[in-house]
């Protein structure tokens, strides 16, 4: 148990959350990881295989799992000494690192689902703003399907998502999918400084990184953000989409 402890940084919690979780949820992860299964300079052409290979079998061993979320780490490692390093970093830091780039409130306290479900709101709070009216009547139906609520206002909306259980989770779809587009039109970058892990050192290189300066760190952050924003988005699907599950049993 040490050792498995020792490979993904203590992340036990997630380790358990994602083997219950239901294979083409967590296929959504690799896809994410792998870009869609093209490969990424990141990550080895070994691991790559491993995890694609479990997605198109839609089974995930545990030593699969393990693999994954250590991926999922080594993509967070948001700092210089990270990038010599190269090592990662738990998954509770990459959400607050998601959740301040997103730009949600971060006090440094909240727990990791708290994080999650304001990574959420921020994402349907951006993508609410290229809505049509009937986007968004459709949208509100649907976060709303179990609670009766009639108004499609985006305060209703958050505050069911903040409610968690199936709402959050039928609100994260949209989230994890606006994820590409939002990325694309720069809709979180400003004030971003963080450093994209192995992402910057694959794009750039640790000498490049500090040749390029702030116009390389920024092009880093994003690459790394196109992997560990859409996981963070998933990953709160999937949780909010087990608890809704429990509470409906």
């Amino acid at each position: 148990m040490s050792y498995e402890n020792d490979v993904i940084n203590g992340d036990k919690e997630l380790l358990t959350l994602l083997s219950a979780a239901d294979a083409v949820d967590v296929g959504a992860l690799v896809d994410f990881l792998t870009d869609f299964g093209s490969g990424r300079l990141a990550m080895s052409f070994d691991v790559q295989q491993v995890l694609i290979s479990a997605k198109q079998k839609a089974k995930y061993s545990r030593d699969t799992l393990l693999l994954l979320i250590r991926e999922l780490q080594l993509f967070g490692g948001n700092s210089v000494a990270n990038l010599v390093r190269r090592t990662g970093v738990p998954y509770g830091e990459i959400v607050r690192d998601v959740a301040k780039y997103v730009h949600a409130e971060v006090a440094g306290k909240e727990a990791i689902e708290v994080l999650e479900i304001r990574v959420l709101q921020r994402l349907v709070t951006k993508i609410w703003e290229k809505m049509t009216e009937q986007e968004r009547a459709e949208f509100a139906g649907k976060v709303h399907a179990d609670n009766g609520v009639i108004d499609v206002g985006l305060a209703a909306i958050l505050s069911a998502i903040g409610s968690g259980g199936l709402s959050a989770a039928r609100a994260g779809v949209v989230g994890v999918a606006a994820v590409a587009p939002l990325l694309a039109e720069g809709a979180f970058t400003a004030g971003a400084v963080a450093v994209g892990g192995r992402a910057a050192t694959a794009l750039l290189g640790v000498v490049g990184i500090a040749i390029a300066g702030a116009a390389g760190v920024h092009m880093a952050a994003k690459e790394a953000y196109r992997v560990t924003l859409p996981c963070v988005a998933q990953i709160a699907y999937i949780r909010q989409k087990h608890q809704g599950a429990a509470e409906a049993r």
